[in-house]
């Protein structure tokens, strides 16, 4: 009885955004590709070619897709219709005619035609548009130009966008591209960004934007192992290689698959960098691959065990925490009796640049019919910044399921903190983001907190958008605190306030050097008879701090000194005549 409650049963993972879940929603996606020159530069080996052909071989057959191409003009590469062996042939041909020929980047055709068809918002269809350039709005004309139509695209296509349900997701394959008008766009649609710093690195964005689009199902990898159940149909493997080393697939009967021999329920696609293997009707049992570990293969599946999450968020502030919600659904139908639910076990695997964590999801209490079957968790903030990666899966010993989600944590003002020449002091700078907020509406308030716990305020200089400060942390050895807080306006007029938390420094104490002691004048030796007394020889003893001071001492220590000295040389001159005129008396009374 319960082998048949597992083999009928399947996990929803949903994330809770206030809306109903959906399922059984048809993707339409729309990809558009730059071939303008520049991409000489910045693809020199052509990766959008087999980037392209890894998406043909993922995206779901009965799927709506289209490939476009855009310079100057926008080309239909691929006619856009249903995903089936023909649309899949016409996509490898498109693949193979993308160029780098075109001699200008205009962005604003390429969004209007691509999304030529949609109108209105439609409930039951995901619409993606996946936009891959490397400049900027380039048009034929003058600059003036440009910036028209950079305006046209964020006052209209983009409010277009979001009426329309379509979500932008952009990659970036350069540093020189309009950053702050391609990653709003992904902002304000519920789309997602990220720059490919290298054309290697086109293939695994790829394969995020995908799974954010499309949310495929999964099946989870644990040491090159995964297990298929009865209810998988169809099972797609995706293998980057790492080496010149071929790739093998193991059935649970031991037999093996290879690109150069392999059976007739198995599609292969061999392409740089990665193996994209398909197996129609797959054993049941637990399945091995014969090569490197790597994090970003996957196992895609097609069944009626569905695992389905609603879309988590691309982008939150650091404060921010995230709920969660999930749900095992069956030919799309929620499974609410606990004799089933039992059984399986719900995780969450949180993942950052510096820990990983994994938490256990419990099912809701409650007494509403509606909420049967619901089981929750919340993420709490505050994250550190930077990309996190959210696994979410369901075991239930006969098969299990998985989904992944990236989410890039980020405030609104970018911080750098830079260090200087000399120990304890730094630069801060300061960056607001466009695609959130208003530059000229930013007030900053910037504090330094010492190890003591005093605080000192810093005075911060703007210039062109760019706020920077000086960081003094040379008084006390220890850790300081730069604490940042800020308001600003949202570039839709809404008001913000955050506080960016503590930036540590270390502080390093300067030591004061002693300044050596100078003389105001030189000692004045005075020959004398023996008795007279030597005159005292009068120095300077400190050096005042401030300099009227200074002048002033000297110049009575100066005065003194010719004092001294007139009064022994009129001693001098005295005895002298003395004694001339005793020697005279002398004579006279000869």
């Amino acid at each position: 009885m319960i082998h048949r409650v597992f083999n009928y049963s399947t996990l929803l993972l949903i994330l809770i955004f206030s809306s109903p879940l959906r399922a059984a929603e048809i993707d339409d996606i729309r990809i558009v590709i730059d071939v303008s020159g520049s991409m000489l530069k910045t693809d020199p080996n052509n990766l959008r070619a087999p980037a392209l052909r890894m998406l043909n071989g993922l995206i779901p057959s009965g799927s709506k897709a289209g490939v476009w191409t855009f310079g100057e003009y926008v080309n239909m590469e691929v006619k856009w219709g249903t995903v089936n062996d023909y649309w899949r042939k016409q996509a490898d041909l498109g693949a193979a005619r993308i160029h780098s020929r075109g001699q200008f980047t205009n962005i604003e055709s390429a969004l209007k035609v691509a999304s030529s068809g949609w109108h209105k918002s439609d409930p039951g269809t995901r619409r993606n548009l996946i936009l891959l350039t490397d400049g900027k709005i380039d048009i034929p004309g003058n600059q003036a130009k440009n910036e028209t139509s950079r305006n046209t695209v964020m006052s209209r296509f983009i409010p277009e966008l979001i009426k329309k349900g379509v979500k932008v997701h952009v990659i970036a394959l350069s540093d020189q591209t309009d950053e702050v008008l391609l990653k709003r766009m992904a902002l304000k649609t519920g789309g997602s960004f990220e720059v490919a710093h290298t054309a290697d690195d086109l293939q695994r964005i790829f394969l995020r934007m995908f799974e954010r689009a499309t949310q495929p199902d999964t099946v989870p990898l644990q040491g090159n192992k995964f297990t298929i159940d009865k209810s998988i149909k169809e099972m797609t493997l995706l293998v980057f290689r790492k080496s010149a080393i071929e790739t093998r697939v193991v059935q649970p009967g031991g037999v093996n698959h290879s690109e150069s021999s392999h059976a007739a329920n198995v599609k292969w696609r061999f392409e740089k960098g990665y193996d994209l293997i398909t197996v129609s009707k797959p054993e049941e049992g637990v399945w091995s691959i014969v090569t490197e570990e790597d994090s970003d293969n996957r196992v895609m599946i097609v069944t009626d065990l569905k695992l389905v999450v609603q879309q988590l968020p691309a982008y939150i502030t650091p404060d921010k925490s995230i709920d969660i919600s999930l749900e095992l659904h069956e030919q799309n139908k929620k499974i609410d009796k606990n004799s089933f639910l039992k059984f399986v076990d719900f995780q969450l695997e949180h993942r950052s640049s510096n820990s990983s964590v994994t938490q256990e999801i419990r099912a809701v209490v409650s007494r509403e019919i509606s909420d049967k079957g619901i089981f929750q968790h919340q993420l709490e903030g505050p994250f550190e910044e930077g990309e996190h990666e959210i696994i979410i899966s369901a075991d239930a010993r006969t098969f299990s399921r998985s989904k992944r989600y990236t989410v890039e944590v980020q405030w609104p003002l970018h911080v750098e903190i830079e260090k200087t020449e000399k120990a304890g002091i730094y630069q801060l700078v300061i960056q607001p983001r466009e695609e959130y907020i208003r530059p000229d509406t930013l007030s900053l308030t910037v504090y330094l907190k010492k190890p003591d716990g005093s605080q000192q305020a810093l005075i911060v200089a703007s210039e062109a958008n760019r706020y920077t400060s000086t960081v003094a942390a040379d008084e006390e050895n220890g850790l300081h605190q730069i604490l940042i807080s800020f308001t600003a306006e949202t570039v839709e007029g809404k008001s913000m306030q955050h506080e960016l938390g503590a930036y540590t420094v270390v502080g390093v104490k300067q030591e004061v050097e002693a300044q050596p002691v100078k003389a105001t004048a030189e000692p004045v030796l005075i020959e004398a008879e023996a008795t007279l007394a030597e005159p005292a020889i009068i120095t300077e003893q400190t050096v005042p701090q401030d300099a009227d001071d200074f002048f002033k001492t000297a110049l009575i220590i100066s005065l003194v000194n010719l004092f001294i000295i007139a009064f022994a040389v009129g001693i001098y001159f005295y005895l002298r005549k003395k004694k001339q005129n005793s020697q005279i008396k002398l004579l006279e009374e000869e």
